[in-house]
């Protein structure tokens, strides 16, 4: 994060990008936590294994609720606030077909299934657009947002990495990939198709 980085991005702009933010963590937030509830682990449970299975998933599922919630409050303190705007108002999907994407997800029973989805292709991508806002954001005007943009990306490669981890130590690679290649499938095609939310101005 450069001194000299052009203000190019005003305060609507700005409010706008922060409240996607705070949608999105309040997705993995509100998708994990069911996970860690065990609400469905698709009978998996059953068995010595399968048990196992569950509880390890569960477990990195609750810890990620945990720390995306918190990133969700902090993305919503960090709205501007501008008189006569509804600054909940801001808090909305980048697009209706990611919206659709992460309902998607949210019909996931075992939470083993919904790990390899959400620490292999979701995060991975979100960290990627914090690095670019980070990048690309003024020290001058964005100095809050880019505090929080630090520890999101932090948060973010310590969960992938642990969330891989489970899944390498519990997971049948093969039957993985074939209950989770649409829903990766879907949600890479909506990222590549179009830039849902530029974090960098384009050329």
């Amino acid at each position: 994060m450069a001194d000299d980085q052009p203000s190019w991005r005003d305060i609507g702009e700005l409010a706008a990008l922060v409240g996607h933010y705070a949608w999105l963590e309040e997705q993995i937030f509100t998708l994990t936590g069911a996970w860690a509830s065990g609400s469905g682990v698709s009978g998996s449970a059953e068995s010595r294994e399968g048990a196992a299975r569950a509880a390890e998933s569960q477990v990195w599922s609750a810890a990620a609720s945990r720390r995306h919630g918190l990133l969700a409050a902090r993305w919503v303190e960090r709205l501007p606030v501008r008189a006569g705007v509804d600054a909940g108002a801001l808090v909305t999907a980048p697009s209706a077909d990611l919206a659709g994407a992460f309902a998607a997800l949210g019909e996931v029973e075992d939470a083993l299934v919904g790990v390899v989805v959400v620490a292999g292709t979701v995060l991975p991508w979100l960290g990627g657009i914090y690095l670019a806002h980070l990048r690309a954001a003024s020290a001058v005007t964005e100095s809050s947002v880019a505090d929080v943009l630090m520890e999101a990306r932090r948060i973010i490669v310590s969960e992938t990495t642990g969330g891989q981890s489970v899944v390498r130590n519990l997971g049948d690679e093969s039957e993985l990939q074939t209950r989770t290649g649409d829903l990766v499938t879907q949600f890479v095609q909506i990222v590549d198709k179009s830039c849902v939310f530029p974090a960098v101005p384009t050329s």
